[in-house]
């Protein structure tokens, strides 16, 4: 059942070369990669749409021809599509498509699908008054962590702890581009949004969105493999 329609645009950011998915993305793009009948890319774009998300705008770089014509067949074509080539990093290739992000903007990359309530997520945004919202999900540490001191004597060990990570998913507002100082855009993979957020969050204006329901990225062979396993339960669509 599709909800209702939102305004918000989706920048789906997938110009990454995949390299850790080796010979799997020698020809194609890795959001291009079938999980089931469909690529992940389709998976994405069907949930999104459900969530009411119509508007995509597709940040391409590696096999971006390729990509791009594969998502005309399969979009609307009203969607925007920016090719900031194979160097651009994650940061950057967001900055290239900032004339478009005239209101409060969704943010995915391109190899993650979560379960994520976008309304929800977009009132939590809205209240929080940041530019930006980054969402973040429990993972536990699959190794006990040792802290010792400079004598080296152990200060603390911590069995398999909860953590917290960020899942490839957030949303901006159009002032987000000038809170962020203009160098910060041009550092290259991912070290421009890594730079970006613990900027902005020295001065208060990074928001947490918690998510603790289905999701899956896929980086690897054996993450695609995983994915492969548990499709009915990741995508159920």
């Amino acid at each position: 059942m599709r909800k209702k329609n939102l305004k918000n645009k989706m920048i789906i950011l997938c110009g990454g070369k995949g390299k850790r998915m080796g010979n799997v993305t020698k020809n194609i793009a890795k959001p291009m990669v079938k999980i089931g009948k469909h690529a992940i890319i389709e998976h994405k774009i069907k949930y999104y749409q459900r969530e009411g998300i119509n508007n995509f705008i597709f940040c391409l770089g590696y096999k971006s021809k390729k990509l791009k014509n594969f998502l005309k067949k399969k979009t609307s074509s009203k969607n925007f599509y920016d090719n900031g080539g194979i160097k651009s990093g994650i940061l950057k290739r967001i900055y290239l498509v900032r004339k478009k992000v005239t209101d409060i903007t969704f943010i995915s990359y391109g190899d993650t699908l979560a379960r994520i309530n976008f309304k929800s997520l977009l009132i939590n945004h809205k209240k929080s008054k940041c530019p930006l919202t980054i969402v973040a999900a429990p993972i536990q540490n699959p190794f006990g962590l040792v802290k010792w001191d400079k004598n080296g004597k152990v200060q603390n060990f911590d069995e398999k702890p909860i953590l917290n990570h960020f899942i490839g998913y957030a949303v901006i507002s159009p002032e987000f581009f000038k809170k962020i100082k203009k160098n910060i855009f041009n550092l290259s993979d991912g070290k421009g949004i890594v730079e970006a957020i613990n900027y902005l969050s020295k001065k208060k204006q990074v928001n947490i969105y918690k998510f603790d329901d289905l999701q899956v990225t896929i980086n690897s062979p054996d993450e695609l493999k995983n994915a492969k396993v548990n499709y009915n339960k990741y995508f159920t669509l």
